[in-house]
């Protein structure tokens, strides 16, 4: 199956760098920050193997989460940043997805998420609205468990089946301390109309998101990888 939305461009110096691995509640302490990017994809297995052959990262597996229909694996982008390729669980049939069926139909960047302490939310939050906050979580294959609450934003939509929310980890330590390293992230590009809405949170917090109010409205992820620059849409 050839993925379409995968495209490498070379790069003669990349110019990486990491620092220390975070916790999860120093991330965003000091403000929002981007805390990790969805990528949906219809065969996990398939997708990984895929995304390793390209970037020479293999992904980790991040285990399944609690509502008992998808999985993940985890590449970590940065510091307080990761990728998650999210999939449905092996045996696990469209009917029983339901409502999000669609969302695995093919590969795209399906959403992403802000992280920041929703005990106390810095000023900067307060340029958009919350909705109401829910907890998840997650069992990882080693047997402990993560766990996180979310506040969705309810005044955007960036297009069929995409969605964007707001997160604060209840577990440490934050997921991309432990994803595997050797990608980092360029930008998140969101090209839609209602970006405008974004751009106080987006500017203040000088997170690497690139907002486009004009186009065809689409969502793609650039990161730099060991074998070059690779776009995820």
């Amino acid at each position: 199956m050839k993925l379409k939305s995968l495209f490498v461009v070379p790069l003669i110096a990349m110019g990486l760098s990491f620092g220390v691995q975070a916790q999860a509640n120093q991330c965003g302490e000091a403000g929002v920050s981007l805390d990790h990017v969805i990528w949906a994809v219809p065969d996990l297995e398939e997708y990984v193997a895929r995304f390793e052959e390209i970037t020479s990262i293999k992904p980790e597996y991040g285990g399944k989460h609690t509502n008992g229909l998808t999985e993940n694996y985890l590449v970590s982008l940065g510091e307080c940043t990761y990728l998650e390729i999210l999939g449905p669980q092996k045996g696990v049939t469209p009917e029983q997805l339901g409502s999000i069926a669609s969302r695995f139909t093919r590969e795209h960047i399906v959403g992403f998420a802000f992280g920041a302490d929703l005990e106390n939310p810095p000023q900067s939050l307060s340029s958009v609205r919350l909705g109401d906050r829910n907890s998840g979580g997650r069992n990882k294959p080693d047997g402990t468990a993560l766990s996180w609450v979310t506040q969705p934003l309810p005044d955007f939509d960036f297009g069929p089946d995409r969605f964007q929310f707001v997160i604060k980890w209840t577990s440490e330590p934050h997921p991309a301390a432990t994803s595997p390293k050797g990608a980092e992230i360029a930008q998140l590009t969101i090209a839609n109309p209602q970006v405008t809405g974004l751009q106080e949170l987006v500017e203040s917090n000088r997170l690497p998101i690139v907002l486009q109010p004009s186009g065809v409205p689409n969502m793609w992820l650039t990161i730099r990888t060991p074998r070059g620059s690779v776009i995820l849409r």
